[in-house]
């Protein structure tokens, strides 16, 4: 059996509304879900995921406080 991945994540931003600068944080997956046939190629994907997240927070004037990115393996019993 071959095992396959998809990019989960988790990032949180300052709340720039809040006076002591809060964190809102959210999970961040692709849609549609893409599955990779390999951990290398859901990582490449990932660092490319993340340089495309860090331009659009930076253009809505978001500073990212924490974030992670990680590859899943996805389980064949699950439907997504």
């Amino acid at each position: 059996m071959f095992k396959v991945f998809y990019l989960f994540g988790m990032l949180c931003v300052a709340d720039p509304s809040v006076p002591i600068h809060q964190e809102n944080c959210f999970n961040i997956w692709e849609q549609p879900r893409i599955f990779y046939q390999s951990l290398n190629e859901c990582a490449n994907a990932g660092k490319l995921l993340k340089i495309s997240i860090y331009s659009k927070l930076e253009e809505e004037g978001l500073f990212l406080t924490r974030g992670e990115l990680w590859c899943i393996e996805a389980s064949p019993t699950v439907k997504y």
